[in-house]
């Protein structure tokens, strides 16, 4: 059984998305080494990415939501990096670990997304994303994202 990287409880893989069981915790994480080594065999398919989302159970993209997400910065403790996105966190999270429109250190060194927050207005993603960074260093976070 593999364990949560955020609280370690138990969790379950759907496709290469894994799901920590804990009703607290939100974390979720892709395997990164099976991400990118599919999409590496499979670069003429144009489909990949899209059915990589879908084995995971990924939710579709809806027009105008916007959400924030955190993501555990791996080699410090208390290192996040916040972010904001008009897709589902979790595409958005893989995303980052494919290089696809990425910060080059979420992509090298995201190891969980911690938890996210929405759907809400593309206005209010804006203000969120602001205010939890603040938020998140007053708590004595170093956060990456936004200032």
């Amino acid at each position: 059984m593999m364990t949560c990287r955020i609280c370690k409880s138990e969790g379950v893989f759907k496709g290469l998305l894994f799901y920590c069981s804990n009703s607290q915790c939100h974390s979720v994480y892709w395997d990164k080494y099976k991400v990118k080594a599919l999409i590496r065999e499979n670069k003429t398919d144009p489909d990949i990415v899209k059915n990589i989302l879908k084995s995971a159970n990924v939710p579709k993209w809806k027009s105008g939501e916007h959400y924030c997400y955190l993501l555990r910065i791996r080699s410090k403790e208390k290192f996040v990096y916040v972010g904001m996105t008009g897709m589902h966190p979790y595409e958005r999270y893989l995303n980052h670990i494919r290089g696809y429109k990425s910060s080059p250190t979420a992509k090298k060194y995201a190891t969980a997304m911690i938890t996210y927050e929405g759907p809400m207005s593309h206005q209010d993603a804006i203000d969120r994303e602001i205010k939890w960074g603040k938020e998140l260093e007053e708590k004595g976070y170093e956060v990456i994202g936004p200032k």
